[in-house]
Parts: C-alpha cells; structure tokens; sequence
C-alpha cells in the first residue's frame, strides 16, 4: 500500500467516524431528521447519503454467524466474548441460540 492509498483509507475512515457520530447526535437529540439537519446546516439527502454508507460500512465489518454443530451432552454451552461468559443449556433451542449470538455480536 502506498502514502496516498493510506492517506486515502484514513480520510475515508475519518469521514465514516465523522458522520456516524452524526447520525448518533441526530438519534440522540430528539429532533426528526429533517428538524436537526436544517439546524446542523445538513441537506436531509446529504443525511441519508451518510446513513447509507455508514450502514454499508457496518454491515461489511459485522461479525458472520457460522453454524456449529454441538454434541448432546449433559454439559453447558459456553461462549465467551470480551472477558464476559454465558453458561448456557446443552439443549438451549437453535433460534434462542443464534438470536443471542446476533445480540453479542
């Protein structure tokens, strides 16, 4: 990777950050899109332009769920994740399972 291409991901990443606290701030202040974006000075397309490619990015870095085949037994399932441990059923149901794994991750 050459300094213009590092240069180029960094003001991209930079912008992304940028315009998802935006969007945080927006969430946040109570005001419907269109009542904060002509307070921020923002065209409420620009907004959504923004949302867009914040939610692409989000999505192309999300965790993927893969399927696991877990053996009967008597003993608990266990995952853990950034120093947190859940201690789940052995029979805990498949979509119980994997509604909780989206919410983690």
């Amino acid at each position: 990777m050459d300094k213009t291409t590092s240069i180029t991901t960094i003001k991209k990443e930079m912008q992304l950050q940028e315009w998802s606290a935006q969007i945080k701030a927006q969430q946040a202040s109570g005001l419907t899109i269109r009542e904060w974006c002509k307070e921020n000075g923002i065209k409420p397309n620009t907004y959504y332009n923004r949302l867009r490619k914040v939610r692409e990015k989000y999505i192309e870095n999300s965790p993927t769920i893969v399927p696991v085949s877990v053996p009967c037994s008597n003993e608990n399932i266990r995952i853990e994740k950034n120093g947190l441990q859940i201690s789940l059923p052995a029979d805990i149901s498949a979509d119980t399972l994997t509604a909780l794994v989206h919410e983690l991750c």
